[in-house]
Order: structure tokens, then sequence, then C-alpha cells
């Protein structure tokens, strides 16, 4: 029989300490917390010290119950912590409202130095992480002539047209060429067989097609082969070569009516030449088929180069319209908190930030989590 005399049971935050806690405790005790500074700074240390000793990037590995458990407790941590921010109430123990200096220049992860706030970008991340990862060209030797958009028909035989466009100009097996005569259309082939620099195709619908007619690779293939040879080229370290692909690709997107995928692609690459400028109209250029990791992009860039205001429209259209579960909705919160930090509200970036923790909470150690509880823990003052 119990004594009711003797000592109480453990104290929840003892409990939480020892990650003892499920998420039902936890949420328990951030409410509890609301009334209690002392007890929300402390519950706000430890849920990100938990969190950071959950963290997959430790080298020790431990037996499979050990990691399951260490998982519940991290998740319990970060439900602590999402609650902390989200249930505070703004009037008590404001944050420092300092205008952010000179120095705190917010910057993308990888160039990142301790103390800057982190932004988050995953095409133009990738394009500064060197592009490890970046599709190989089709043809990667520096003697290989470039990709054409135009080409002729240089044989006929048994229905079948032998043209000097191949897969180096982006054609590929089942590609639809058009054919002309004088500048008027005459007909349409379909290819059958593709290689390097020729490709034999069937010709369609008995069009009356010669010798010496002029065949035009489809324009996103054309445009398609050009950023791969960009890639290629700065793949080489041939950056002088690159720059000049990127603007004849840049100058072709223009005219052409192309997929706003492959301006996406040509935003990235141009970023990756150091030509921002450049990056930010090509987004601008995706017009309304921007997908949401384009418009994050877009503001990325805006605030790389210091136009803030512009920055946040983008922003918002991603938080506003994209599920609310997605590395891009997560991405956009963690910006509109380092924007929220260049306009010295703390309260408020701390606020988007735990947003965006929660948003990633089944995506425990990945670069986008990483970079959001680094951002949290910097603007509380925790190391």
């Amino acid at each position: 029989m119990t004594d009711s005399t003797g000592p109480r049971l453990d104290d929840p935050i003892d409990r939480y300490v020892r990650r003892e806690l499920t998420p039902a405790e936890a949420r328990e005790l951030a409410q509890e917390s609301l009334d209690d500074s002392e007890m929300f700074e402390n519950l706000t240390a430890s849920a990100l010290a938990a969190a950071a000793l959950a963290s997959p990037a430790k080298v020790v590995r431990f037996p499979r119950k050990t990691r399951f458990i260490a998982a519940v407790a991290a998740a319990a941590a970060a439900v602590v912590l999402v609650l902390l921010y989200s249930m505070r109430p703004s009037q008590q123990h404001p944050l420092p409202q300092t205008v952010v200096s000179a120095q705190l220049k917010p910057s993308l992860a990888l160039s990142a130095s301790p103390g800057q706030p982190i932004l988050l970008a995953s095409g133009l991340q990738f394009a500064a992480s060197g592009r490890d990862s970046a599709p190989v060209f089709r043809s990667p030797e520096p003697e290989s002539r470039s990709p054409q958009a135009a080409g002729s028909i240089v044989s006929i035989e048994d229905g079948l047209a032998t043209m000097n466009l191949g897969s180096l100009d982006g054609l590929g097996k089942g590609s639809q060429v058009e054919v002309f005569r004088d500048e008027r259309s005459v007909g349409h082939l379909a290819v059958t067989a593709v290689f390097r620099e020729r490709a034999r195709a069937r010709i369609l619908a008995a069009a009356r097609i010669q010798v010496n007619d002029q065949v035009r690779a489809p324009a996103a293939a054309y445009l398609d082969a050009l950023l791969q040879q960009v890639e290629a080229q700065s793949g080489r370290g041939d950056s002088v070569a690159a720059s000049t692909t990127a603007e004849k690709a840049a100058a072709w997107a223009e005219t052409a009516n192309v997929p706003s995928v492959e301006l996406e692609r040509l935003a990235s690459l141009e970023y990756q030449l150091g030509s921002l400028q450049l990056a930010e109209r090509h987004y601008q250029s995706a017009g309304p088929q921007a997908s949401f990791g384009a418009l994050n992009n877009l503001a990325v860039l805006r605030i790389l180069r210091g136009d803030y205001d512009g920055a946040e429209a983008p922003l918002n259209r991603v938080v506003s319209t994209s599920s609310k579960t997605d590395t891009e909705y997560a991405s956009s919160v963690n910006n509109l908190g380092v924007l929220a930090e260049i306009h010295g509200d703390q309260r408020k970036a701390a606020e988007l930030y735990a947003k965006g923790l929660l948003a990633l909470t089944g995506a425990r150690g990945s670069p986008e989590r990483q970079a959001l509880e680094a951002n949290l823990a910097r603007i509380r003052g925790v190391h």
C-alpha cells in the first residue's frame, strides 16, 4: 500500500528530461508552462537538447530498441518544442525586438557561417553544392559540336527519312519532328531510331517530303539538350563555355514555347554560374505554372539581393496553397522566419521556425529540418 505521506511521484519535468513523456503528456506539460516563465524556458532548452541528442547525424550506433526509444523521445521533444511556441501568448515575456545587424546577412545552408540565418531553397542549394549528382550530358567530350535546333533531311528510302539531327540535339525515339520547305510546314516525321548526330524517322500521313527539306527539333527537346551541355561544361570546370551556352539557352527560351520546368532548370544553372538576376528572371518567366519550389527559390534570390518586400508575396503564396506537410511549405515558412528576423521581429521568427519544424515531424534528420532547428536554436540563444 502506498504511503500518502511519502514523497510525491516524479515531477513531469523530470520525466520529460528522462524522455518518458507520451505525446499527450507533452501537450499537457506545454499547456502548464504557459503560466510559469521559468518552466517555459527550461522546457524550451530541454526540448532542443533532446532533439539534438536524438539526431541521426551521430556516428555512434545503438541497438534497435534503443533507437526506437530515442525516436519516441525525439517525437515528444518535437511536440513540446512546437507547442511551446505556438501556444505561448505574444504578450507574455516578449523576446528582444532588436534589428538584425548587417553582419547577420541570410545565406543558404552550405555557405552559412555560424550565427547567420539559414535560407532554404532546394534547386539553388543543389546548384551550390557542386552538382555532384547532376545528370551526365549525353556526350561530354569537349570537341562535341553544340546542339542544333534545325537540320535537314539527307536521304529518303522506303518511307523512312534520315536527318542530320540526333540525340545530341535532344531527339529521342518517338519524338515528332516537323518538316519545312521555304518556311512552310510540309509534314511530320516520327523518329524510329536515334544516333548521336543522326536519326531515322517514319514519314507520317503520306506527306510529300523531299531530301534537303528542313527539320526542326521540338523546342523543349532542344532546350533540354542545351541545358545538359551547360551541366557537362560546368562539371568539367569550363565556366566560360558553360556561361556562353547558358546565354544561348536563355535566348532560345525567351522566344520559344517551353515548359516551365525547363525554365526552372535554366534558372538553377544560371544561379550556379553566378547570374542571380538572370536566374530570378527565369523563375519569373515560369509564370502561373511555376512550381512551389520555383516560387520559393524566386523569393530566396530576392532575399539574397536585399529585396525583402518582393520576397514576401511568393513565399505567402506557397504557404497558403501548398500542403502543410510538404518540404516546400516548410522551406517557405522558414524563409518567412528569416524575413521576420531581418525586420527585427524575433518572436514571429521563432513561431515560424517552430511551425516549419511541425511540418517536418516525419523528416527527422533531413537538411531542411536541421536548418530549421539551427535557426530556432540560434534565435533562442541555445547552443
